[in-house]
């Protein structure tokens, strides 16, 4: 189902009335397409966490752990393994114990901030167990709804398009762009960075 635009949004984007449901099926399938796409272009989902997860994670060092995007810190729980076992048996206290860092979501590391270290073994099992709302933020941001959008409209307007070309202003021939400049502007701003 559709999360960071709607059907009735492409449809006005696209001028469809939205008393015309002959198109649904087609819009809908353009706009998971384009959310998908969306998704893979950052690196990462923009869809509002309805509740809290669970992953496990190795640190980096003795001192932070790198995490997914964390949406907010409200029920965030971190346990650690202090055994070596696969058993998260120890919690610890945001703020005495550890922080997240930075100002504002999405929060992707977690720091040991009491003189201790996170536990690291020779088996290279992962120590560290995060309960969070895990996400991009509580909200998604404008520029990944338009960004949706003008991708869904345009995934659905290539059915008239087929072969990757559309007609120009003089009736000739023009070659359609494999990604859209605005899009691509659009979503820059958001894109994960690789990690050599």
């Amino acid at each position: 189902m559709p999360a960071y635009t709607t059907r009735a949004v492409v449809k006005t984007y696209l001028g469809i009335p939205s008393g015309t449901a002959s198109e649904d099926d087609a819009i809908d399938a353009a706009i998971n397409a384009a959310e998908a796409e969306v998704d893979n272009y950052t690196g990462r989902s923009f869809a509002v966490p309805g509740s809290t997860s669970t992953k496990v994670y190795r640190p980096m060092n003795d001192r932070v752990v790198l995490v997914d995007d964390i949406a907010q810190t409200t029920s965030l729980v971190l346990k650690v393994d202090t055994s070596d076992d696969g058993t998260y048996d120890t919690t610890l206290t945001v703020t005495s114990e550890f922080v997240v860092d930075g100002n504002q979501a999405p929060y992707r590391v977690i720091r040991r901030v009491d003189g201790s270290s996170f536990p690291r073994y020779t088996s290279d099992r992962a120590t560290i167990e995060v309960e969070a709302y895990y996400g991009y933020g509580m909200s998604i941001p404008a520029a990944i709804v338009q960004a949706s959008t003008v991708l869904g409209a345009r995934l659905y307007q290539r059915r008239s398009s087929p072969l990757g070309f559309q007609a120009g202003l003089e009736g000739d021939a023009v070659r359609i762009s494999r990604i859209d400049p605005d899009v691509r502007a659009l979503l820059s701003g958001y894109r994960l960075l690789a990690v050599a």
